[in-house]
C-alpha cells in the first residue's frame, strides 16, 4: 500500500500549500486528491477570490483591495465574460443610480489592474469592451 501525505494549513498560510501543491502536480507517479474550493470562493488561474473573507489572492501573494474595488472584483468574476456597462456596475456596488456614475467605475477598474496585472494594464482579468463596457476573463492572458 502507498503512502498518504494529509496536509492541513491556515486561512493566511495557503501561499505555501500552492507552493507544495504546484511541485507535485507535475510528478506522474503520485496521485492527487484534492478538496473542492466551497462555494464562497471563485477560483481562476493564478487568482482566487475569497467571498466570506473578502480577500484576493494573485499568484498565492494576499492583494489589498478596498471595498468598492473589492465589490467590483466579485461582481465582474461571478459573471465571466459578461459584459456590463459603467452604468450597470454602479448601479450594482454602490447601490445608486448609474446615470451620473462619472469615472467612478473606471477609476476603480483601474486600480483593480495595476494591483492584479501591473505588467498588462490593458489586457488582465478586466477587459474593456470598447463601446459598452467592462468584463471579466477568466485568464489575465
Amino acid at each position: 500500500m502507498g503512502k498518504f501525505l494529509i496536509l492541513s494549513v491556515a486561512d493566511h498560510e495557503e501561499h505555501i500549500l500552492n507552493k507544495i501543491m504546484e511541485a507535485l502536480a507535475d510528478e506522474p507517479e503520485l496521485d492527487h486528491i484534492a478538496l473542492p474550493l466551497s462555494d464562497d470562493t471563485l477560483p481562476f488561474p493564478e487568482l482566487e477570490i475569497r467571498l466570506k473573507e473578502q480577500a484576493v489572492f494573485c499568484r498565492g501573494q494576499l492583494v489589498t483591495l478596498t471595498h468598492h474595488e473589492f465589490a467590483v472584483l466579485a461582481y465582474l468574476a461571478r459573471h465571466p465574460g459578461w459584459v456590463f456597462s459603467a452604468s450597470q456596475i454602479y448601479e450594482a456596488v454602490w447601490a445608486a443610480d448609474g446615470e451620473h456614475c462619472g469615472t467612478a467605475v473606471a477609476s476603480v477598474i483601474g486600480q483593480i489592474r495595476r494591483k492584479l496585472t501591473p505588467d498588462t494594464p490593458k489586457g488582465g482579468y478586466i477587459r474593456t469592451v470598447l463601446g459598452s463596457g467592462y468584463k471579466f476573463n477568466s485568464s489575465p492572458f
